[in-house]
């Protein structure tokens, strides 16, 4: 699997700790992934041809930033993948509320024609079967394509996420950038665009026009 074919969101399977490069490997890594092979590719150029990945840990604020030879990934997982095979309905625990709110809107977040998927903590657990939501848990999803994006779908989606029970966090991912779809319908003038040098505030105008800034 080459470079190119991996986007920042995707959860790759590896076979062992030692497959990630990691400068100062924290006391909690090697666990994790023994427990959990998985890492997300995350919004940072590769490095000596490798991918810029992140690990998570049991706890909040055990994350650590890594590098992956795209050699050793055994499986991966888009976020697209998720609801394409409706993974909430076979998942273990189900009941949890992210994911029982998830079932409630899945089709109608489709029926808007964006192309969506699942990330963060649901998107982790739905992949991999590791326990990490809570009954407090918000929900966070992917959405994809190229700026512009259609306006009537995305108010459409924002709508549908802003009545969800749970907190929904939408992140729209473009050739621009990645940008929350919350502050894209918005009052403001500007919004925060994540790049893989960095995050910078733009116009919003400029998605709507198409322009990359």
């Amino acid at each position: 699997m080459g470079l190119t074919e991996l986007r920042v969101h995707d959860l790759l399977q590896v076979p062992s700790p030692d497959a990630v490069e990691v400068v100062d490997p924290p006391l909690w890594l090697a666990g994790a992934l023994a427990a959990a092979p998985w890492v997300v590719v995350r919004r940072a150029g590769p490095r000596h041809g490798r991918v810029a990945v992140g690990i998570r840990g049991a706890m909040r604020d055990q994350r650590c930033a890594a590098y992956l030879d795209p050699a050793h990934i055994r499986q991966r997982v888009a976020p697209e993948d998720l609801v394409a095979r409706a993974a909430w309905e076979t998942a273990p625990r189900r009941v949890q509320p992210v994911l029982m709110e998830l079932a409630r809107r899945a089709s109608a977040f489709t029926a808007t024609g964006l192309s969506w998927g699942i990330a963060g903590g649901a998107g982790f657990e739905l992949a991999t079967g590791m326990p990490v939501l809570s009954d407090s848990s918000d929900l966070d999803l992917v959405l994809r394509g190229t700026a512009p994006l259609p306006e009537t779908a995305l108010t459409a989606f924002a709508s549908l996420a802003g009545e969800a029970a749970c907190r929904i966090d939408v992140l729209v991912e473009t050739s621009a950038g990645g940008f929350s779809l919350a502050e894209y319908v918005g009052a403001s003038d500007t919004l925060l665009l994540r790049q893989p040098d960095g995050a910078r505030l733009i116009a919003r105008a400029s998605l709507r026009a198409g322009v990359a800034p």
